[in-house]
């Protein structure tokens, strides 16, 4: 079965934000307790803080049918009982050179690893076999399985500076194996993978949540996801309706996954306008058998036995939840993720990332010392981040407007979205762009920013450096296999080959 749903709760036990937060148990409780009436098994993720509170543990032990395990943000408590000196404002500081673990050196990471890991068996009598958090470090993620080992370990969405935090790049939904230098990308070779499988929370929305901000490439990134507490995303009816219809609509290659569930952070009172409603829909998708609730720990266990290396994966929307005739293509594979978008006639490239084992994030052995924490993939285009004003970034084609956009996925795993006379192709290792014409080009259009990387480019390679926001200097290329590069100034253009085919080559990388 692809189609799988987690219901995941992760608890703090402080809220420095707020005057009283007394309503973060309450929360909890209450989350455990829709979970019953509606008889779903759920997984809540503990904060240090609300692992060594005696009332969460109370709470959790008193007959739910729950998987428990470990959210991975650095409190107060956790960091002393390490026998680290605390540097935040508060037992919780979201500042992010102090909330998570690639703020400390690798030797602090794994002290304040192991205090968790055996405060949870002390607790609990086992170690977990499930965590969380926001960002995760590989080295960290790398030290827990070869020390602990887990079942699964879960991330944010996609997203651009939001809270101080950017995961940008990796696959957009489900599942990876990621690699030992790059928690955010999954691994080429299976010798440079982290044998933990990764999996996206929130359940982004896959047209709008990309470009929530575009044109101001530093602004932070706004947000439409599955979270129940977003009037325009969980929190309404329709586009719930909308998001399992379209998350679940048997075009995903290897795994059609969702998170539902929400922090106790936002309290009851809020969650409680779309937590209920989701259930209630999800309760029915479940009994009908169109999707299968599973926790964490299943997920990732059922992964593993599928999956010797990430698979190719993929997530298509055909319609969009403004009733704008906007559709769109994710496809992701170990090489590589690519994004094809179409609106107002037109279809373009709107993403393009490449993964590489060579690529480190920046905080692999350093910690971190920005109010930013960044990591990213290798950008070939970034609509996102490549747009300012009103230039919006892509591959655009030269072709005629067309209103005929489909996408489909083949029983051996290829995605193929049509717009008109051009065929896009992805498969694990190429992605190609095919016209009856052979006159048609691609060009790659970007605003005058900062981020763009491309260097230079001779007839089959496209030379690049990426550079993120420690000012690290990476070098990559994009190789064709058929076509060839033009460059005249700053453009850069793609032309095919006699056939009328380009074929981007991510092999090589």
């Amino acid at each position: 079965m692809n189609n799988v749903a987690n219901i995941i709760n992760f608890a703090r036990g402080c809220e420095p934000r707020s005057n009283d937060d007394s309503y973060l148990l309450p929360t909890l409780y209450e989350e455990l307790e829709l979970c019953k009436r509606f008889r779903f098994r759920s997984t809540v993720l503990l904060q240090y803080d609300a692992l060594v509170s005696a009332e969460y543990v109370a709470l959790l032990q008193s007959g739910y049918d729950v998987e428990i395990g470990l959210w991975f943000e650095v409190v107060q408590p956790l960091a002393e009982d390490a026998g680290l000196q605390w540097h935040g404002r508060y037992p919780w500081d979201w500042d992010t050179r102090v909330n998570f673990l690639s703020a400390y050196t690798p030797d602090e990471r794994t002290a304040m690893i192991d205090a968790a890991f055996h405060t949870f068996k002390r607790i609990f009598g086992a170690y977990p076999k499930v965590a969380g958090c926001w960002s995760i470090d590989a080295f960290s993620l790398d030290y827990i399985e070869r020390t602990y080992g887990l079942s699964a370990f879960c991330i944010c969405k996609e997203q651009y500076g939001t809270d101080g935090i950017t995961v940008w790049g990796g696959p957009y939904t489900g599942g990876y194996y990621p690699s030992k230098k790059n928690a955010i990308v999954p691994a080429r070779n299976e010798r440079n993978q982290i044998g933990i499988p990764v999996f996206r929370m929130l359940g982004p929305d896959p047209i709008d949540q990309y470009d929530l901000g575009l044109g101001s490439p530093e602004q932070d990134q706004q947000v439409c996801s599955l979270e129940p507490v977003y009037r325009d995303g969980g929190g309404n009816p329709e586009w719930v309706d909308w998001f399992f219809n379209e998350n679940y609509n048997g075009k995903a290659i290897s795994l059609a996954y969702a998170q539902i569930g929400q922090e106790n952070s936002f309290g009851w009172t809020d969650i409680s306008k779309g937590l209920p409603m989701q259930l209630e829909k999800l309760r029915k998708k479940v009994d009908s058998g169109e999707i299968v609730l599973q926790t964490l720990g299943e997920t990732g266990e059922a992964f593993k036995r599928r999956f010797a290396h990430t698979p190719p994966n993929s997530t298509c929307a055909d319609t969009d939840a403004k009733n704008e005739a906007r559709k769109t293509a994710w496809y992701y594979s170990r090489y590589y993720r690519v994004n094809v978008m179409f609106e107002k006639n037109r279809a373009w490239i709107r993403d393009l990332q490449l993964y590489s084992d060579d690529y480190a994030e920046p905080y692999l052995h350093v910690k971190n010392t920005d109010t930013r924490c960044g990591t990213f993939a290798l950008p070939v285009m970034d609509g996102f981040r490549f747009s300012e004003g009103n230039v919006r970034a892509g591959i655009f084609l030269d072709a005629p407007d067309c209103a005929d956009f489909e996408s489909g996925i083949s029983d051996d795993g290829v995605l193929t979205a049509t717009w008109g006379d051009v065929v896009f192709t992805a498969k694990e290792q190429t992605f190609s762009v095919r016209c009856k014409s052979p006159d048609f080009r691609l060009r790659f259009v970007t605003a005058a920013v900062s981020t763009v990387p491309y260097c230079s480019a001779d007839e089959t390679v496209l030379y690049m450096t990426f550079r993120d926001f420690t000012g690290a200097a990476f070098d990559y290329a994009l190789r064709l296999s058929a076509g060839r590069f033009v460059q005249t100034g700053k453009d850069i253009d793609v032309y095919p080959d006699k056939t009328g085919e380009i074929v981007f080559d991510f092999n090589g990388n």
